[in-house]
């Protein structure tokens, strides 16, 4: 019994990392970004009201995710200047989507 038990939470976590590592596919993050509004402010090699997707990139390492995810929750301001962003309406799961995406594009800078 305690056998079957095992198995089962180590299938159910293994399921699970499955999923979230599947749920982070850049085309449909940035298709995420593009509904939450994202562009408005932010262009992917430009400077808008706030900093490019770029630039947020290559100062966020995967390290500072949580640093980078609070930011889109909850807002800042003074990192990038005078201007500040507003805490944004996105749910944590998507917040760390958008995150990921963003810190991954320094990837594709080298």
């Amino acid at each position: 019994m305690l056998y079957a038990l095992i198995l089962v939470i180590l299938f159910t976590s293994l399921s699970c990392e499955r999923r979230e590592n599947a749920s982070f596919e850049p085309a449909k993050v940035k298709e995420l970004v593009g509904i939450k509004g994202c562009p408005y402010c932010h262009d992917m090699s430009r400077k808008l009201l706030g900093p490019s997707f770029t630039d947020i990139s290559r100062r966020y390492s995967e390290d500072e995710l949580d640093i980078l995810v609070n930011s889109i929750l909850k807002g800042s301001r003074g990192k990038w200047g005078k201007e500040g962003m507003p805490p944004q309406k996105v749910t944590k799961e998507e917040a760390e989507l958008i995150a990921r995406w963003i810190i991954s594009l320094k990837h594709e800078l080298d």
